[in-house]
């Protein structure tokens, strides 16, 4: 259990140190996290994949800052290659455009080990309030 503890740890940590960069600069980058059947909750609104790629690209620029994380391995998904899902929780704050003040944001993943490329992992539900 530790392995998979630690393995947990690091890829969230990957995952983090790639999605809000590229979230707040390049959001182009991140439609590759998805697929079609990810859940996707943005402040209470469902979006398909492509939908949500297209609303983040409406979004003024943004300025996140994560305060703190938690991960947890979800063992009950373990696949044959011995990867399983994560869950994710961060919280932080965010600020958008020019408005300068920052409000607090939390944000929920669910990564699925991606079958088609081993050692990767996609968003199966993701959920920002």
């Amino acid at each position: 259990m530790e392995v998979i503890v630690g393995t947990a740890e690091k890829s969230t940590e990957q995952f983090i140190q790639f999605f809000y960069p590229n979230y707040d600069t390049q959001r182009q980058n991140l439609g590759n996290l998805y697929r079609e059947n990810s859940a996707i909750l943005w402040n209470g609104n469902a979006f398909g994949a492509q939908q949500y790629s297209e609303f983040l690209g409406r979004l003024p620029m943004s300025h996140h800052e994560v305060d703190v994380y938690d991960c947890h391995p979800l063992t009950a998904t373990m696949n044959a290659q011995g990867s399983c899902g994560i869950l994710i929780n961060i919280t932080g704050t965010v600020k958008y455009g020019d408005n300068p003040s920052k409000r607090t944001f939390s944000q929920t993943f669910i990564l699925m080990p991606d079958e088609k490329q081993v050692g990767n992992y996609y968003v199966q539900s993701d959920n920002f309030r």
